[in-house]
């Protein structure tokens, strides 16, 4: 037995361990939880048994298990950055609507509500 697979099989228990602890946060959706367990399975396998990466690469035929983690990886990568893409923009349309709200708020507290043409009378029409 490799001694090196001690520790990064406790590894990924580990992570597993940080992403699960707090479950009162909402962030780690259903689909994202299925995701990370179902990736930190094929962590430990792929730790403790090397060819079965190997075996379904050949399966799948690509050349190396190796490669086939690659892949594997850029995928989870690519969709874990759109997440974020997403996620930051909605925030920033959120953080925007609010910097306005904000603004408006402290401009009827600084000079009142906004008044209409009626309210100022015949004289103070533009020409």
């Amino acid at each position: 037995m490799q001694y090196i697979k001690i520790p990064l099989v406790l590894a990924a228990v580990l992570i597993l361990v940080i992403v699960f602890r707090n479950r009162q946060r909402v962030e780690l959706r259903a689909g994202s939880r299925v995701l990370v367990l179902a990736l930190a399975a094929i962590a430990i396998v792929s730790i403790i048994d090397p060819d079965i990466p190997q075996a379904i690469a050949n399966l799948l035929g690509v050349t190396r298990g190796t490669d086939l983690l690659l892949y594997l990886l850029i995928v989870v990568f690519v969709l874990t950055s759109l997440g974020l893409y997403f996620r930051l923009r909605d925030t920033d349309q959120h953080l925007r609507r609010l910097v306005r709200s904000l603004a408006i708020d402290d401009a009827i507290r600084k000079d009142g509500p906004p008044r209409s043409d009626a309210d100022l009378g015949p004289d103070s029409q533009s020409t």
